[in-house]
């Protein structure tokens, strides 16, 4: 089985993404140091999924902005043996906006739970102009934040603004960009799909084609052991 993604745009984490980066063939490899899904995570599919998908996200990267939605849909057409957690990893070149958006997805999760999350986020992907432009044209506006976050169900505008301020906000940020390290991300988006059953996990990274990610979790999906690399072409 050829595990090998067609394409891999992504950003990578000590450049800027202002011009499009090369295609690579990087493939999938196994990575243990992945952290299963837990609490912290906001889940969207079956909480007890035989497999999950993790994903990491700048909201304001162009390539998260091509890639929002697919995970959602290769869980939506799973048939309940999926869930998926997506974990956020602002890059600094980003500047304010992608602080922004990533402290009032955690501040509507806060609100509105998982749904609301997905929802902001899915929102701000489809609004923002990418490369830290953020949405309504203005990079890092918290009107036009509050606005989609309002409208993603997060209703309290003072909850929600006090929070996307707060500095415990900030130190949730610094939490997952340091398990975003910690998993040996280099860019975003990076994907990781585990067996639940067998911790097995493996990883890649880019804007990969809904093809690649059902390839990759039918394949785990199939492993009764992990013993063996990815197959390889």
């Amino acid at each position: 089985m050829n595990l090998r993604p067609r394409t891999l745009l992504a950003c990578a984490a000590l450049i800027s993404c202002s011009a499009p980066a090369a295609a690579q063939d990087a493939g999938w490899v196994l990575a243990p140091q992945v952290a299963a899904i837990g609490a912290k995570d906001r889940v969207y599919g079956a909480a007890g999924a035989d497999l999950s998908m993790i994903v990491w996200i700048d909201l304001e990267c162009p390539y998260c902005k091509v890639f929002g939605g697919t995970p959602e849909r290769v869980v939506d057409a799973a048939g309940g043996k999926l869930n998926l957690a997506v974990r956020l990893y602002p890059l600094s070149f980003h500047g304010p906006a992608a602080v922004l958006a990533s402290a009032s997805a955690l501040c509507v999760g806060d609100q509105a739970g998982a749904t609301g999350f997905y929802k902001f986020m899915s929102g701000w992907l489809a609004l923002t102009g990418g490369n830290g432009k953020g949405i309504a044209a203005s990079s890092g506006n918290p009107a036009a934040a509050a606005a989609l976050g309002a409208a993603s169900g997060a209703g309290n505008k003072a909850k929600l603004a006090a929070c996307t301020a707060s500095p415990a906000t900030a130190a949730r940020i610094k939490a997952e960009i340091d398990d975003g390290e910690a998993a040996r991300i280099t860019g975003t988006p990076a994907i990781a799909v585990r067996n639940n059953k067998t911790g097995e996990t493996i990883m890649a990274a880019g804007a990969l084609s809904q093809d690649d990610l059902e390839t990759a979790v039918n394949y785990l999906a199939g492993r009764n052991d992990t013993g063996a690399a990815p197959p390889k072409t």
